[in-house]
């Protein structure tokens, strides 16, 4: 019978190859549509927070049950939804507004990410010093999107990159998870 604690695992595991996936296909598209049909990039790039928010809300049905880490889900998940409804108003006729928008929720979901994963890491007992990272690193970002942004240095076929280091730091959780599962597994199969 498998504990709570590893079917929390499990399904997290399983968000993140899954979120790792629709990332690089996000990347793609995105910096593959920028130059030549840039409504469509806009349109992706709209629907970026929107993803966000319903992979935290999955997160949350089943993994986040209490605590501090359930708090700044919640807070990441509004978060997402108000960008989107900023990209929204702005990324037609005004895509450096719509990027430096881009970046605040970068910074916030960053913080917010970190926070996880340091609550996560003892929750799991390690396992998630990529999410750590990840967060760091996409707070660090959205400061480069707000200041360059809101100097036109920075676009919408540029959050193809930042969607390519998020993808790999997904891919390196759901990996860090597999190995911990396992090792669970060998261990609770010895014990038997």
């Amino acid at each position: 019978m498998e504990t709570p604690s590893i079917a929390s695992a499990r399904s997290l595991r399983n968000l993140y190859f899954v979120r790792t996936a629709f990332q690089v296909v996000f990347a793609a598209g995105v910096i593959t549509t920028a130059v030549r049909q840039p409504q469509v990039a806009a349109v992706l790039f709209l629907l970026y927070p929107l993803w966000d928010v319903a992979c935290t809300i999955y997160d949350l049905n089943t993994f986040s049950k209490s605590g501090s880490a359930r708090t700044s889900q919640i807070i990441n998940a509004v978060l997402g939804v108000a960008t989107a409804a900023g990209i929204g108003l702005t990324v037609f006729h005004n895509p450096i507004l719509a990027v430096a928008i881009f970046g605040l929720w970068a910074f916030g979901a960053g913080v917010l990410q970190w926070v996880v994963g340091l609550i996560r890491r003892k929750e799991l007992g390690g396992g998630q010093w990529s999410m750590i990272l990840s967060g760091a690193q996409s707070a660090l970002a959205g400061l480069f999107f707000v200041i360059l942004g809101l100097k036109d240095k920075q676009h919408v076929k540029d959050i193809g990159g930042y969607a390519i280091f998020g993808a790999l730091y997904f891919l390196i959780g759901g990996v860090l998870l597999s190995r911990k599962l396992s090792k669970t597994a060998t261990t609770a199969a010895a014990i038997s």
